[in-house]
């Protein structure tokens, strides 16, 4: 034997900032009765090196009951747990957390390789790089494993189908328009929803149809509006909750100051309060509200669902550049946008003069940059007048990513001043050469 050399005791843990190990995993597991802390936090079970299963017990916890347990509930199940821990700040009990998972891996990396380091150390050289490299990847907050050896996906598949069993069998944030619905699917995390269409024909109504329905729904919502003042559009998004809610107020009324029911307005306020939805018209301290300051507030708030009205008027963040790059890094942040924080956004924006007719649905390339905003979402659709039908709109669907819709085209109702827009099956547009 030419190598005498003796291994590293797990004293090595009495030795580094990892004695406080106990500590910070309970100052974790404390912190995540907080629902947004669960929702966000990425580790398992597995990676606790004491209080695992405390973390399946919430897992579980919020399962059966729909909430996370209080810290009473914690410390009396778990008596373990470091109660000193409780005011520990989140973010850094995390960012210590990590520190330590990362150890104990490279240790139980290294330490798995020490008879093969004894009888042949290039190769155990060659294995513990390898095995280092995993421990990267594994932490890397940027890139995940394809496949880690357990049934992740499969439990995933069960959950959408439980979802889809439960209430209207719909997985994801309902939708405005029963096509969608009925497919099983609706928005989903991660996903861009692009619509357009030519000034006056109802951007900003659909915007708030969209945020009203997924609110309906229980969806925490940021409804996000560079065309119109909160005020503006909270007495829209009045008009539109309060008739879902089974009340019944004019938009002009409210916004001119005509004759309304007060009692009944009061009502609805009272019992609106409470409802998940987040309205911003400005970015305290900016001139204008940019993709970066949109990404604050989503990481702030951790809504499920965010609609922008007019993402045309969206700073870059780069006015140097030529106007088709600063729209590509517009639209391509707004989706990555969705996907690093795991959340459906709405999108909405203006055809050019090209599209001059107002009742046909605007093309891609009849919209600024379209072809990179197209590219970028998931679905994409337009919508347009019809010719001598002032209480409808059709919704053209010009991009649907991994799915099939019965149609392509859809006709929604639509009278604003009382709130409704819904599609409408049973319209059909006769043509002129039809009636002979």
């Amino acid at each position: 034997m030419l190598y005498s050399w003796s291994w590293p005791t797990s004293d090595i843990y009495s030795e580094v900032v990892m004695q406080s190990f106990e500590y910070i995993e309970s100052g974790v597991l404390f912190n995540l009765v907080d629902p947004i802390n669960f929702k966000n936090f990425r580790y398992t079970g597995k990676d606790f090196a004491k209080h695992g299963e405390v973390h399946t017990f919430i897992i579980n916890y919020v399962d059966q009951y729909k909430e996370t347990p209080s810290i009473s509930t914690l410390s009396e199940n778990y008596p373990t747990l470091d109660t000193s821990a409780q005011t520990l700040n989140y973010d850094y009990a995390v960012d210590q957390f990590k520190d330590q998972v990362v150890y104990r891996k490279i240790v139980n990396s290294i330490q798995s390789q020490k008879e093969l380091l004894k009888d042949n150390p290039s190769k155990a050289l060659s294995s513990i790089i390898s095995t280092l490299g995993d421990v990267e990847i594994e932490t890397d907050e940027d890139v995940s494993i394809y496949n880690d050896g357990t049934p992740a996906r499969l439990e995933e598949w069960k959950e959408r189908t439980k979802r889809r069993q439960m209430g209207d069998g719909l997985m994801g944030i309902p939708t405005p328009f029963t096509s969608f619905n009925n497919t099983g699917v609706g928005w989903m995390p991660g996903e861009l929803i692009a619509m357009f269409a030519r000034p006056t024909v109802g951007k900003t109504w659909m915007c708030v149809e969209a945020a009203a329905t997924a609110v309906m729904n229980g969806y925490k919502t940021l409804l996000i509006s560079t065309e119109m003042t909160i005020s503006a559009i909270s007495l829209r998004a009045d008009v539109v909750l309060a008739k879902k809610m089974g009340y019944n107020f004019s938009h002009r009324a409210l916004r001119n100051g005509d004759p309304i029911d007060e009692e009944q307005y009061m009502k609805f306020l009272k019992e609106l309060n409470g409802r998940s939805l987040l309205v911003c018209d400005h970015i305290e301290g900016e001139a204008t509200i940019s993709i970066e300051s949109i990404a604050r507030l989503v990481r702030k708030h951790s809504p499920d669902f965010v609609v922008l009205d007019g993402i045309y008027l969206i700073s870059s963040g780069d006015s140097k550049k030529a106007m088709w790059e600063q729209s590509h890094a517009l639209f391509y942040g707004m989706k990555n946008l969705c996907i690093s924080t795991n959340t459906a956004i709405w999108v909405s924006t203006q055809a050019t003069r090209e599209a001059a007719n107002m009742f046909e649905p605007p093309r891609a390339d009849q919209v600024a940059f379209g072809d990179a905003l197209i590219r970028a979402a998931d679905v994409a659709m337009a919508m347009c007048l019809i010719e001598d039908h002032d209480d409808k709109r059709l919704m053209q669907i010009q991009k649907y990513r991994d799915g099939v819709l019965p149609s392509e085209e859809y006709y929604l109702h639509w009278d604003v001043d009382c709130g409704i827009m819904y599609e409408d099956n049973e319209f059909e547009l006769v043509g002129e050469d039809d009636d002979f």
